[in-house]
């Protein structure tokens, strides 16, 4: 007996793959969460908690909409910050004892920025990375 099936037609065959799709979806972003917190990339939360992931149609999108979201996976070319910018994170990751210090570090982050750039977190790319390898996906 010779069975034979349209799989754009059959909406079992896509109601399975977009199953799948799901599944693998919510595997690279839990994934990804994860990455953020166990490399310490979160400070104020604001890109951890600016992601999400959603289904629109037959795919499934993972979105981080924090503005500075690829920069942290990606990592940047040397430009220029700010120091006053940057203070803030100073206290809060360094926690020096003055004003003084918090402004001294704060220039020495900018001046690094400005001649390196800064170094790729690659939160998602490792999640995606993973996901191959555990999916079997080429």
């Amino acid at each position: 007996m010779f069975y034979k099936s349209k799989m754009a037609e059959d909406k079992e065959i896509r109601a399975i793959g977009k199953q799948i799709a799901r599944e693998i979806g919510d595997f690279i972003f839990s994934n990804s969460q994860e990455n953020l917190i166990t490399s310490g990339a979160i400070d104020t939360s604001n890109l951890f908690l600016s992601g999400s992931i959603e289904e629109e149609g037959d795919e499934v999108v993972i979105t981080y909409d924090a503005p500075y979201a690829a920069a942290v996976n990606d990592g940047t070319k040397p430009h220029f910050v700010s120091p006053k910018q940057l203070e803030g994170w100073v206290r809060r990751k360094i926690n020096p004892g003055s004003e003084v210090e918090v402004r001294s570090i704060a220039f020495l982050i900018s001046r690094k920025i400005k001649e390196r750039g800064t170094k790729p977190n690659p939160f998602m790319t490792k999640a995606i990375e993973l996901a191959k390898i555990k999916f079997n996906i080429k």
